[in-house]
């Protein structure tokens, strides 16, 4: 998901914080306080470039205009108005921003379908080291930096249509992925790559639609006949996702859950360990 406004925010920096989140819909879901109201459910969204408000509640909580945003997808180049709303405290977890540009969120069966108030974008983190961990379930905000890319686990992660990113050898061809926490994914080629069916054990099939804030888009299914290098880890002739009309792959939620990912938005960079690297439970 992209949005094209950027949020306008401070933090009152701790050393560290902790905050559980809910995979119950595929989708990191924190608790978050607006203006010292709530707890509201948003969605964590590494894809999203700008927080976000649902319309309804906005109103509810009579949150001043601050302007317009212009909305859209990677995958669409039609981009939508909304307006802006000013959030004097956004407080996640221990952290808290201020003075937040939200855009508002105008299309209900988008809200519906979210099952959320919002959506907090991950960029809003810029400054600190932000770790998601499927397994235990929680959001790990801390100062710090990652070091240099090495290709093995430490990733240069470049924005392309506003999202970050890292690339992966798709059977010897560099290929780039967005990270996106609000996809349900696990795998999913660029569009283009449908029609490359040397590159499959099986036909792709269509296997149905899916839907961004600026419109639904076809989906493919397919396994690969050679595998993907993700740094030091292989992915092993994969059942993979193509997205019709999508310029880039996507890495989703069945991809989040078997990696540690930690984001590194001032330098650029994302750091992955599977969890197989890890001491923690299963």
């Amino acid at each position: 998901m992209l949005v094209t406004a950027q949020s306008v925010f401070a933090q009152a920096p701790p050393d560290a914080t902790t905050v559980p989140f809910d995979l119950r819909t595929m989708r990191p879901v924190l608790e978050v306080f607006i203006n010292g109201d709530g707890p509201f459910k948003f969605v964590l969204d590494t894809g999203a470039s700008s927080t976000m408000v649902s319309w309804d509640l906005a109103e509810r909580l009579k949150l001043p205009r601050n302007g317009v945003a212009m909305v859209g997808a990677p995958n669409s180049t039609a981009l939508s108005r909304t307006p802006l709303h000013r959030i004097m405290e956004l407080r996640v977890g221990d952290l808290k921003f201020f003075g937040v540009s939200a855009a508002a969120i105008m299309d209900k069966n988008f809200t519906k379908a979210l099952n959320a108030d919002g959506i907090v974008s991950a960029q809003d983190f810029r400054g600190y080291l932000v770790t998601l961990d499927y397994r235990q379930r929680q959001l790990v905000i801390e100062p710090g930096r990652l070091p240099v890319a090495d290709g093995k686990q430490v990733f240069d992660s470049p924005l392309r249509a506003n999202v970050p990113g890292i690339e992966l050898d798709v059977m010897g061809e560099k290929t780039y992925f967005h990270l996106d926490t609000g996809s349900p994914f696990h795998i999913a080629l660029p569009g283009r790559m449908v029609t490359e069916t040397a590159k499959f054990s099986r036909q792709p099939t269509m296997g149905g639609t899916a839907a961004t804030i600026a419109g639904q888009f076809l989906v493919y299914y397919a396994q690969l006949a050679g595998d993907i290098m993700i740094g030091k880890y292989k992915e092993e002739k994969p059942t993979v996702q193509i997205m019709d009309k999508m310029p880039y792959g996507n890495l989703g939620y069945r991809f989040f859950r078997d990696y540690k990912v930690t984001f590194d938005y001032s330098a650029m960079r994302v750091k992955l360990v599977h969890w197989k690297d890890t001491s923690g439970p299963d």
